[in-house]
């Protein structure tokens, strides 16, 4: 297992004067990226950071860690995620070809037991879902039937099926990898760069189930913007030292 995550995007609807990268923004007494290395230290996984924008600063926090993650610069970080994660795939095939990976939007702070959660469950193919959560804005919703991930998209789901807010966490078994990296390549190559890589992850879930882990009330922001930021900041004051 291999934990990639992706931390390259400017984050310029955070209104960071400072240039600061959301991966270094302070939660709950330490920089975010803080709160996944710490997490995925004590699991054992190794770990794979796609950085882009501040790359240097995000090298100088982290490589001052008694373990530091591999860094892979994505100098076209700007022309969306899918290229960061075709970057960090294409890093993480040369290195652990045939490795299950925990793929991790470098943007959410969250109680680190999700991560312990989503790693151990029996499934091999993965998304960590809050299950009930009603779509508001533009949030990537699954829609579950029986367990199982049938769609993902931005905005409500059609049908009968149960859906919820995916947290933007998901496992994924080796050969699993190898088909994604694929869609994702392809979808690079077709020019469809702006939409982000959910696209190419949803069109998986008609050949490969994915099974829906629910997050069972424990906490988690995707920090977008401001607001998200603050509320962030007060659901995980003073709680930086978690263990999962």
């Amino acid at each position: 297992m291999n934990a990639l995550i992706l931390a390259a995007g400017r984050g310029t609807r955070l209104g960071l004067d400072d240039g600061t990268p959301k991966c270094l923004v302070d939660v709950g007494g330490q920089p975010l990226i803080d709160r996944y290395l710490n997490a995925l230290e004590l699991l054992g996984v190794p770990v794979t950071v796609v950085v882009g924008h501040a790359a240097e600063r995000i090298a100088s926090h982290v490589n001052a860690r008694a373990l530091s993650p591999t860094l892979v610069p994505n100098a076209r970080f700007s022309l969306g995620s899918v290229v960061s994660l075709a970057t960090g795939l294409q890093a993480l095939g040369v290195r652990s070809e045939g490795s299950d990976v925990l793929l991790l939007d470098g943007d959410v702070a969250f109680a680190p037991s999700l991560l312990s959660k989503l790693l151990h469950h029996q499934s091999p193919n993965a998304l960590l879902v809050d299950v009930g959560t009603v779509f508001t804005d533009e949030q990537y919703m699954a829609g579950i039937n029986h367990n199982r991930v049938v769609a993902l998209r931005r905005g409500p789901v059609d049908g009968n099926e149960t859906q919820g807010e995916w947290v933007g966490f998901a496992k994924l078994s080796a050969s699993t990898v190898s088909e994604f990296r694929a869609a994702v390549e392809e979808q690079i190559a077709s020019g469809a760069t702006s939409g982000g890589y959910e696209d190419a992850l949803a069109a998986l879930l008609a050949r490969i189930d994915f099974t829906a882990v629910p997050t069972d009330g424990e906490p988690w922001v995707e920090i977008d913007f401001a607001a998200d930021l603050e509320r962030a900041r007060l659901l995980f004051a003073n709680q930086g030292a978690q263990h999962p």
